[in-house]
């Protein structure tokens, strides 16, 4: 297992966080709050969001070695798109 560097989403206003966090709920994901950590399909996830500045951080904490870094933030980041 190894883990990816953090991933940082800027633009995101507390509306937008809160229909990614009914999002990901709907997918399977238990997000709630500000910040905390969850897994999901065998792999572990951190994150945090900060709404005065509009960011959140999203970092793979573990995961298995043939899953490369690259397509688990394409995956992230097309979700938020």
């Amino acid at each position: 297992m190894s883990h990816c560097p953090p991933i940082a989403l800027c633009e995101i206003t507390p509306d937008k966080y809160a229909a990614l966090l009914t999002q990901a709920q709907s997918q399977g994901l238990n997000l709630i709050g500000e910040s905390g950590s969850t897994s999901y399909q065998g792999m572990d996830f951190s994150w945090s969001y900060d709404a005065a500045a509009q960011t959140l951080t999203i970092q793979c904490t573990e995961k298995p070695i043939f899953v490369p870094c690259s397509m688990i933030e394409s995956r992230i980041r097309s979700l938020i798109a």
